[in-house]
């Protein structure tokens, strides 16, 4: 019993803490799939430009991309949506479960709060548990909202079994990443190793995931977003596949308690390399701790870019097979610049999608800074004769850096993977780099919050995700120019199908410098802490 009102008390700290981040992510999942099915009838408005969807979708390189082709003896809107969509919608459902479970478990021991609590008549199991029965009700919670929205904007082949179908293999494919970064938390002892695994192995997955579906054999079946697919929603509606991974979620996360009980708090099963006996001289200085705290993530993200931009590159070379007769590619082509080649259009419009995603390692490498002060660390630093002036800079430096090596490692993974397709590789770089004044303005906003409004830093995020839905949506749902021209990537030419513009580029970099020299000058002269 007193277990039990420990574990409710537990639960209702975690809901009071994510009373701010949790309904962001729900009306973000919700919304972006009531937006994504109320945009099919639009683009489909015959069976044959549906029939010439699904066909295009069924060549290797979309298949990898985006899954299985099933129903096409039976072919709805609802079907050709869950074909194209289901993938994309359990992407953001895996981070946000990630993230959630780091946050409450290693992340909250890594800072020493764990140790405070249990120092209550708290249980050593009452975290990870309070954890994943929070992320069981917040991934129940999005997966009815998303089904009851399906529901009411009512495609055609819209049913409730499919609905239903669709959106609970969101929730449950989120869960089983909750349950792997659960037991990561208990092999590692950092949150940034829990993080990277969580990650890393969502990746690995999703390589088995497209490997298995290309060639049609168990590696579908192995990953959870592939077994997740085989949902066939608005189809058969194999509710038995989603049981499976449930049941693969449950016994993961039954390991990972296991472990949990038996392990020394604030260590993990796979002891921390130790370190050299002596620091080196460069770790010694500003820049080499800067560097230090912030290479893993880096190196992650430049992988990241090189592999995207290889599948991408990869695509282009079989462009004219499937894209042709494909009405919703031609909107989103044509909407980085109509009347040019499919390839360029093509360009455009990936190179402007991976420049929004490049701006993710530079927000966060900036954000690493206000995470050190948060958990006390910047004190012990600036009680050394460190200037905080030097300090931040170095954060910044290794961001700006970070992003032209990402918008380097795309281009080059593109070009590689494309072979004789590919324009010229200047060319290509031309277009890559153009958006990294953009690229600078999201980073000065973020130092800036940092030096003034240190506690508001996620304003840069909500920034992100507005200008995200705006490239990616805003041209195809005739959005008012405005609302484009408001985020620094709406003023940036899309090259190669649109003429290169120096002016914007010039406005965005002083812009850019200017937001990064007032959050400087704030940094130096507020409180730390």
């Amino acid at each position: 019993m007193m277990a039990l009102k420990g574990l409710a008390r537990y639960m209702r700290f975690i809901a009071k803490r994510e009373r701010i981040i949790s309904p962001i992510w729900i009306v973000a999942m919700v919304g972006l799939t009531a937006g994504l099915v109320a945009m099919y009838p639009g683009i489909f408005p015959t069976e044959e430009a549906m029939l010439s969807m699904a066909q295009a979708l069924n060549t290797p390189s979309m298949v990898a991309l985006m899954g299985p082709v099933y129903g096409m003896d039976e072919l709805s809107m609802a079907i050709v949506m869950a074909q194209e969509c289901l993938l994309w919608s359990m992407i953001p459902m895996m981070i946000m479960n990630i993230f959630f479970i780091n946050r409450h478990t290693r992340h909250d021991e890594e800072l020493g709060r764990l140790e405070m609590l249990r120092a209550l008549p708290v249980g050593r199991l009452t975290s990870s548990v309070a954890a994943l029965i929070g992320a069981v009700i917040l991934n129940l919670g999005i997966s009815m909202l998303m089904a009851g929205v399906i529901l009411v904007v009512d495609i055609p082949g819209t049913s409730v079994a499919g609905a239903f179908a669709y959106s609970l293999a969101n929730g449950a494919v989120g869960f089983v990443f909750a349950a792997f970064t659960l037991l990561f938390a208990q092999l590692f002892s950092t949150s940034r190793g829990t993080l990277g695994w969580s990650f890393g192995a969502a990746g690995i997955f999703y390589m088995l995931r497209a490997s298995g579906d290309m060639s049609g054999n168990v590696l579908s079946y192995i990953a959870p977003m592939g077994l997740g697919q085989q949902v066939l929603a608005f189809y058969e509606n194999r509710f038995w596949t989603l049981a499976v991974v449930l049941c693969e979620a449950l016994v993961i996360s039954a390991v990972s308690l296991v472990v949990c009980a038996k392990r020394d708090l604030g260590e993990g099963v796979i002891p921390a390399r130790p370190g050299r006996k002596t620091a080196s001289r460069f770790l010694r200085s500003p820049l080499g701790l800067s560097w230090r705290l912030t290479r893993s993530m880096a190196f992650g993200w430049w992988i990241a870019a090189f592999s995207i931009g290889a599948v991408y590159g990869s695509v282009a070379g079989k462009l004219e097979e499937f894209i042709s007769q494909n009405d919703m590619i031609k909107q989103m082509m044509e909407a980085a610049g109509g009347g040019n080649s499919l390839l360029d259009q093509f360009i455009a419009m990936i190179f402007s999608v991976m420049a929004i995603i490049g701006a993710i390692p530079i927000i966060t490498l900036c954000l690493r800074i206000h995470g050190e002060e948060k958990r006390g660390r910047l004190e012990q630093v600036f009680s050394k004769s460190v200037s905080r002036l030097k300090f931040l800079l170095c954060f910044i430096g290794i961001a700006l850096f970070s992003g032209l090596v990402f918008m380097l490692l795309t281009v080059t993974g593109f070009y590689a993977s494309a072979g004789g397709e590919s324009p010229p590789f200047g060319d290509l770089l031309g277009a890559a780099l153009s958006y990294l004044p953009a690229m600078w303005a999201l980073m000065g906003l973020a130092v800036l919050l940092i030096g003034l409004l240190p506690k508001l830093t996620a304003l840069v995020w909500a920034m992100f995700a507005y200008i995200f839905l705006m490239i990616w949506f805003g041209r195809i749902l005739d959005l008012p120019e405005w609302c484009l021209r408001i985020s620094p990537y709406g003023n940036i030419a899309q090259m190669p199908v649109q003429e290169f513009e120096l002016a914007p580029l010039i406005v965005l970099t002083l812009v850019a410098v200017a937001l990064t020299a007032t959050g400087i000058v704030g940094f130096r002269r507020r409180d730390i802490g």
